[in-house]
């Protein structure tokens, strides 16, 4: 038996251990233990548990200690810490449990974890700290590397006309949860990069997170010159110089302080492409201790790289001029023994108009044999953006797939939702996020025990809102009569919008406003009031979207839709939990098809959110197409213009809002319970949250990705990597020889066998100096330029003869009613058991020949 009291030495040692894991911000127990030590504090410490320990006194503590209560509630969260470090019988452990040689590194610029670690901007650090979160929990070999910036991303202000002011703040590092490192003779673990012909030096520092490692790189530090100890000061800040310099530091620096723990992965992720010159530190790596060349090193390097782009967007693709690349690498190029244009190759993106750019996406799409988008349509996007680094490669089959985002589902639902799973679903839920019969249960749940756990977080957000917006009055000096009102403002029984995510101006945050006339109406009926919460940052350079935030808050202030629209400043983590959880719809505006994933709609579905949104990012995906699960905006398709786009979906909006969701919204039983919006509710936790999970994405990720490039580096590396310079002598042979090549007679002649009727392919094809042993030849039915015709019933063609020296004919039979007058068409690749894909050298012959049935049609 537990004892009912604990001594203040021993409480605070293990609320200390607690603290130092980022574990607790996911764990509703540790949460509510912090925030019940001393609730004033909390809140004013803004929710930092370290920040709150530092302030409490032993007089405090020992209060704590003889709290019964408190004391059951800390033995029991430091119980769960303790059982959960342990790892054991993780969902890894028991889907690969052979597989204990794979070793994640995940970079990436940014990571949202929880507000008191501020080293995130937005949706991508956001994704990254929940993709940590879930490899945690699923119990994956992994480790995270990032920058700790001293100033992080900055705080929104908004001035009394609706203009975004940008403010930052200096972090105490010692009320954050991160550790300096250190070497075994104490002194500071630091590493250094070349920067232009400097070095420039770093400290690591290591957050922990579950049970996974995040490393992050600071160069505050006195060995540097002024302005490079400014290097880690802030997160997209500065002039393409600062931000070259930070990509070197994350990349190159990040293998480096790996290197220097000992530390040996054996797959590295790039979330997206700031981190990409961890390919050329590892190159240059392989190249001096293996005795290799450039190629060959290449080769071993995109063997076990992971590559993840986030945008369709060009802006967030960074590119920087040739110049600039010259004089950043110039001196580790020659160093290293590399040629300056095989690397600039490797990145080059030709313009039509201006110099030809450095491209960090291109980069990172040559050193990776595994790249993905971040949605099913991102991925056909991405497939047509880059589609011209695989000149000739049918635009399907273009090697970039797709994983779909997720969210950490724990980390944002609300204590009250949670609740009711708890009581609901099945006991291991929170271990079993990612399966669909988990959430089957959810239709056990009593409509109105629904209901009040939405109500109660409705409740909380209006109350949160309110305080803020009392707090953004009183800072503008406004009057005393302005900041009552507040008090007014937000209907608790009214249907509340929320529209929260960065504006930038392809997410189309006035687009309510075209018709504010009609859109007047639909907010102020008396009968079934509306109101909509918007917040989110423009970055501090993109003033068109801050153009966006000024408009919205002019139109706050109008007096017609006073308390019925409302803008939040100061947009981060701790509102966006309010948000996601309090509102009841959640509205998306993006303009199709310029969002790749868009996360927030999916932490809104997992806390009973309808999702509002247009058919993009993964809402394509996740919309059930029937209105029982959320709501579409707009159609499937492409405009001839932004403005009929603009038009059209506006007009969908106003028409949904009058005649589908407010009035189903206001339909109540007997007992003021909205029956038919619950089930909506329902259907949308059931079909949106197993599937859009972190949980469910890492497990996309370890299945499609990371055991395969696992797989690969350790093929390409055995033997001392044989298999890597093999390789690369082939490409160069391939690529030397392959306008050898050339499809020179192709037809289709119908036959009977087995009495059956089927058409038989015949492909003659010059290979030149080319064995057909280096070669693939496919058929397959329809032409390959169709989308959809990528995908069926490709076949194998067999070599059948050679017709005289150099020349070869191959053959593929297909069923007469598999084909019927579609056509089929034949593609020839280059074939090395080695290559990541088929189509990584870009290298294809294609052919077409019609049917006799459409000959004739």
């Amino acid at each position: 038996m537990q004892k009912t009291t604990i001594d203040p030495v021993t409480l605070k040692g293990g609320l200390a251990k607690m603290a130092g894991n980022l574990w607790w911000c996911w764990n509703k127990n540790a949460t509510r233990l912090f925030s019940s030590l001393d609730p004033v504090l909390w809140e004013k410490t803004r929710g930092n548990p370290l920040a709150l320990l530092s302030r409490l006194d032993n007089t405090a503590l020992e209060r704590v200690g003889e709290d019964a209560e408190l004391v059951d509630l800390f033995h029991r969260s430091l119980g769960e810490l303790d059982e959960y470090l342990k790892g054991e019988n993780t969902w890894y452990s028991r889907a690969f449990p052979e597989r204990k040689d794979l070793t994640v590194a995940y970079f990436s610029a940014e990571f949202g974890l929880h507000e008191t670690l501020p080293i995130y901007s937005g949706g991508l650090g956001v994704l990254a700290g929940d993709h940590c979160k879930s490899a945690s929990d699923l119990g994956i070999p992994f480790v995270a590397v990032g920058l700790l910036y001293r100033n992080g991303y900055f705080t929104q202000q908004i001035d009394g006309h609706g203009h975004q002011c940008d403010t930052y703040e200096t972090y105490d590092f010692s009320t954050m949860p991160v550790k300096m490192l250190t070497r075994a003779d104490g002194a500071e673990l630091v590493i250094s990069v070349d920067l232009a012909g400097r070095e420039v030096f770093a400290r690591v520092w290591k957050a922990q997170v579950g049970r996974i490692p995040l490393f992050l790189m600071d160069t505050d530090i006195e060995s540097n010159s002024p302005e490079d100890r400014t290097l880690t000061a802030r997160l997209y800040g500065g002039d393409h110089e600062m931000r070259v310099s930070q990509e070197i530091l994350l990349g190159m620096g990040g293998v480096k302080a790996l290197d220097m723990m000992g530390i040996r992965p054996t797959v590295w992720h790039m979330n997206e492409g700031h981190s990409v010159f961890l390919g050329l530190e590892r190159i240059s790596h392989i190249m001096q201790r293996q005795n290799l060349t450039f190629a060959e090193a290449l080769e071993a390097v995109k063997g076990n790289s992971v590559f993840t782009t986030h945008t369709p967007v060009p802006a967030g693709n960074d590119a920087f001029s040739l110049f600039l690349m010259d004089k950043f690498f110039k001196n580790a190029l020659r160093k290293s023994g590399i040629a300056g244009h095989e690397f600039m190759r490797l990145g080059r993106r030709v313009m039509n108009e201006g110099s030809d750019l450095f491209s960090l996406t291109i980069l990172a799409l040559h050193f990776s044999s595994q790249s993905n988008g971040v949605s099913q349509l991102h991925g056909h996007v991405s497939r047509a953006m880059w589609n011209d680094l695989w000149y000739g490669v049918p635009l399907c089959n273009v090697p970039i797939t797709h994983v779909t985002n997720g969210i950490h589902t724990l980390t944002w639902l609300h204590p009250a939702i949670q609740s009711l799973y708890d009581r609901y679903l099945p006991e291991r839920w929170k271990q079993d996020i990612a399966e669909p019969a988990t959430w089957k249960h959810i239709d056990g749940i009593p409509g109105k025990e629904l209901w009040e756990a939405r109500r109660e977080m409705k409740s909380e957000l209006v109350g949160q809102v309110r305080k803020r917006l009392k707090n953004h009055r009183t800072r503008l000096g406004e009057a005393k009569e302005q900041i009552e009102a507040v008090d007014r403002l937000l209907n608790p029984e009214a249907l509340t919008i929320g529209f929260a995510r960065r504006f930038a101006t392809y997410k189309r945050a006035t687009l309510l406003f075209r018709d504010i006339e009609r859109l007047k109406k639909i907010l102020c009926d008396p009968n079934r009031p509306v109101q909509i919460l918007f917040a989110g940052k423009a970055h501090p350079a993109d003033k068109p979207g801050q153009s966006f935030i000024q408009r919205v808050y002019e139109v706050s202030r109008m007096p017609e839709f006073e308390g019925k629209i409302i803008f939040i400043e100061g947009y981060d983590m701790a509102l966006a939990r309010y948000l996601v959880s309090g509102v009841d719809v959640w509205l998306n505006t993006p303009r199709r098809p310029m969002e790749a994933s868009g996360t927030s709609g999916q932490k809104a579905a997992a806390n009973g959110i309808p999702n509002f949104s247009v058919l993009d990012g993964w809402w394509h995906e996740g919309y059930d197409g029937k209105n029982k699960n959320g709501w579409s905006i707009g159609k499937a398709q492409d405009y001839h213009s932004e403005d009929e786009q603009d038009h059209e979906d506006s007009i969908d909006i106003y028409e949904k809002l009058e005649n589908e969701i407010i009035p189903l919204y206001y339909k109540r039983d007997k007992d003021g319970i909205p029956t038919g919006w619950l089930e909506v509710v329902k259907n949308n936790i059931v079909s949106c949250t197993p599937q859009y999970s972190t949980d469910r994405m890492v497990q996309d990720y370890v299945r499609k990705l990371y055991v395969p490039a696992l797989d690969r580096g350790l093929r390409l590396t055995e033997a001392g990597y044989d298999k890597a310079r093999g390789l690369a002598e082939w490409k160069t042979r391939i690529k030397k020889n392959w306008d050898y090549i050339d499809i020179v007679d192709i037809q289709v002649r119908q036959l009977e066998k087995d009495g059956a009727q089927f058409l038989e392919l015949l492909l003659t094809a010059d290979l030149g100096p080319v064995s057909p042993l280096d070669i693939k030849v496919e058929a397959g039915v329809g032409r390959l330029h169709c989308e959809e015709v990528c995908t069926s019933l490709f076949a194998s063609m067999n070599r059948i003869d050679e017709v005289w020296e150099g020349f070869f004919t191959f053959s593929a039979l297909f069923r007469l009613e598999e084909v019927g007058n579609a056509g089929i068409s034949a593609i020839l690749t280059p074939h090395h058991a080695d290559l990541g894909n088929k189509y990584e050298l870009g290298l294809v012959r294609t052919a077409y020949v019609e049917t006799p049935a459409r000959a004739s049609a």
